[in-house]
């Protein structure tokens, strides 16, 4: 019987470090989305279909499923956490993935084509966090720097939570603002100011 228990674990122990070995690093996973997100949207500015609608829909399907939504929401919620009871956060999670949605596929509305650069990730083997040093290229204009920042979920998957572009932490700049918002206003406002936008 003893003999069986141990096979188990040993089995179960292989099968987890296969499992941690097939999962792309930081990089991979931002090169992979990269492709078939730029692949998508290179196919609808073919078709001279580039509108803020067909955008959100690329977005919907190639990046928000790698964007780690709770984690931001709770950082955009900063002290007002503590104060919300659970029908407020879903509600406020689902506004704030809404709100996502919409500012990538603006910015992605700007892709013409440049070359995207990953450098290689930041990330001690043991770390949950990781950061992706990224240049967005294009000739006769200055390279813009871009730090994705990424956390490993509790499903040992990354997922970005915040994007520094020249410097500046978007998650940090939008955090300042909701929470400024939320005491001005209210949570249930603020929820509905991003569902709106």
């Amino acid at each position: 019987m003893k003999l069986i228990k141990l096979l188990v674990v040993i089995a179960v122990f292989f099968s987890s470090a296969l499992y941690a070995q097939t999962q792309p690093s930081p990089k991979q996973l931002l090169q992979t989305v990269a492709e078939s997100l730029f692949n998508d949207i290179g196919q609808v500015n073919a078709k001279g279909d580039a509108s803020k609608e067909a955008m959100s829909l690329i977005v919907q399907q190639r990046l928000m499923p790698h964007i780690d939504v709770k984690f931001v929401s709770f950082k955009l919620l900063g002290k007002h956490i503590k104060d919300i009871n659970r029908d407020q956060g879903v509600a406020f999670i689902n506004a704030v993935e809404h709100y996502l949605t919409g500012t990538y596929a603006g910015a992605l509305m700007k892709y013409t084509g440049q070359d995207v650069i990953f450098e290689q990730d930041a990330a001690a083997s043991d770390s949950k966090f990781a950061t992706v040093k990224t240049q967005i290229i294009e000739p006769n204009k200055p390279t813009i720097d871009l730090h994705f920042k990424l956390r490993l979920g509790n499903n040992n998957q990354w997922k970005v939570y915040d994007i520094v572009a020249e410097g500046i932490s978007l998650l940090s700049a939008k955090q300042k603002e909701i929470i400024q918002r939320i005491s001005d206003v209210g949570l249930d406002q603020v929820t509905a100011e991003l569902q709106q936008s």
